[in-house]
């Protein structure tokens, strides 16, 4: 009995002190006195979700340093804002004249729309309810086209001779430009293009220079390691120089040079002709002096008057380009030869005629992942100004409303409010041959020199006709004219 009566004692105990627990509410209350920024994101269209926002170096404005797609809308978007602690954030405006929110202030619910084209800033209190924190904000989005490229004039004249031959070439980061007038040869030079050296400079005479030549196939090649420049003519000579200034001739026996094609997998490459059998061949050497023949050109490769470029693949590979110029009996080429080992070749244009009839003397670079096109349509005397996104095998004409050759600027129309481009009709690159095309180190392109075309269409019997002279109707010009496009100038791609 008195065992029992224990038992019951002991458990009255137990009840009573879990009730006496259960009954007992601790409640604890935490805040902090920090109050500074986390994170910011946008909601309202698809490109303002991009954003991506953080503190700039003072760590006194919330600001995206991508800028947002050029016309992103930031009119009417919604903010969500992070803290380390808030007990309540509220918005300024610096200045909502002219906005469709004219509101100085307001505390965020967290509902809000807000028109981030006014400069703003905000007041976040920590959670204690005493501290807090300002910050700016500033929503980048781009103010220019970044597809869009701005082209100038920078003289319309750097020399007053006339020239018969001249070529442009980057060497050294430094663009030479080498002119010849068939008895005197010279090189004009500039670090960026808007400033030249004098014609009459001492240092612009060129030595041992082939001055009565065509320089179109001009080529810089390393050799040993160091840049070299080489240049042919029709016949047995090559000519190389270190320098610019002072030239070396090669002769050779085996073949008479046609053309030098491009430097390729190590090797200096041009079209020759055998003087034993007057066939034409490749050659190749890794020095300048010491040629080999290989193999045989294909039917309607050019051996003059072309365009090569050497480019890399997405795949990683090497490759090289030709494009137009004559054939071995001078007839005018459309043909796209592209190899990727110099010795078998496909022509594109039998997949791909977008590029059709090419002038003589294009001129081809490799440019934001694409290859632009400059010369003369020369059946239809119209600007020749193409690109191709897939490595030369289609072209297309460049956005014909942003990116013609020409002095542009860019205005809202008042019609649609959008941002469109004027050019000016007098200010109007008119169509070149033999024109050099080069790009700097700082990606801006170079329009440099070359003929006017002013052949004049006739039809006859169904069919346009040229002059069997190839130069007839070109008259030398010595202009430049440079063109960037605006997403190279951004600090951040």
């Amino acid at each position: 009995m008195q065992f029992n009566f224990l038992k019951l004692f002991l458990l009255v105990l137990t009840v009573s002190m879990l009730s006496s627990c259960l009954d007992t509410t601790t409640t604890t209350t935490t805040t902090s006195s920090d109050a500074s920024f986390v994170s910011l994101t946008l909601a309202g269209n698809d490109s303002v979700k991009t954003a991506v926002f953080t503190l700039d170096g003072s760590g006194q404005t919330i600001v995206n340093i991508d800028s947002l797609p050029f016309r992103t809308r930031i009119d009417s978007v919604y903010p969500t804002f992070s803290f380390k602690s808030s007990a309540g954030a509220k918005l300024h405006f610096t200045n909502s004249t002219g906005y469709k929110f004219r509101k100085d202030s307001f505390a965020l619910s967290g509902k809000d729309t807000v028109d981030f084209r006014q400069a703003s800033w905000i007041r976040n209190y920590a959670s204690n309810g005493k501290n807090y924190v300002n910050y700016n904000i500033q929503v980048n989005v781009h103010k220019v086209h970044p597809e869009l490229y701005i082209w100038r004039k920078v003289t319309d004249n750097l020399t007053s001779m006339s020239p018969t031959s001249q070529k442009a070439i980057i060497f050294n980061d430094t663009i030479f430009y080498f002119i010849n007038d068939g008895s005197t040869a010279y090189k004009l030079k500039s670090t960026d293009g808007h400033s030249w050296t004098d014609i009459n400079n001492s240092t612009s005479v060129v030595n041992g220079f082939p001055i009565a030549s065509p320089l179109n196939d001009m080529i810089q090649f390393n050799v040993n390691g160091k840049p070299t420049l080489f240049v042919s003519r029709d016949g047995a000579n090559i000519y190389s120089s270190t320098n610019g200034t002072d030239w070396t001739r090669k002769s050779v026996t085996a073949f008479t040079f046609k053309s030098l094609l491009y430097a390729f997998n190590g090797q200096l490459w041009a079209v020759v002709q055998s003087v034993t059998d007057a066939t034409y061949h490749f050659a190749t050497s890794s020095d300048g002096d010491i040629w080999s023949m290989i193999g045989n050109i294909p039917l309607n490769f050019p051996v003059s008057d072309f365009s090569a470029i050497t480019l890399t693949t997405v795949t990683g590979k090497s490759k090289v380009l030709v494009l137009s110029g004559y054939s071995t009996v001078g007839a005018l080429l459309k043909n796209r030869w592209s190899s990727e080992d110099g010795v078998y070749w496909v022509d594109f244009s039998t997949e791909n005629k977008t590029l059709d009839t090419l002038a003589i003397g294009s001129s081809l670079i490799s440019y934001d992942k694409k290859l632009l096109l400059f010369g003369k349509y020369n059946l239809q005397n119209k600007l020749f100004y193409k690109e191709s996104k897939d490595e030369g095998l289609s072209w297309q004409i460049p956005n014909i409303i942003y990116n013609q050759i020409a002095l542009g600027k860019e205005y809202k129309s008042l019609k649609t409010y959008k941002d469109t481009v004027s050019y000016d009709t007098l200010m109007r690159y008119q169509p070149h041959v033999y024109q050099s095309a080069v790009v700097d180190k700082n990606n801006s392109i170079f329009l440099i020199g070359g003929f006017l075309d002013n052949f004049i269409v006739s039809v006859k019997q169904g069919t346009r006709q040229r002059s069997a002279n190839k130069n007839a109707n070109l008259s030398p010009v010595t202009d430049v004219w440079t063109g960037k496009l605006n997403r190279k100038s951004f600090t951040r791609q």
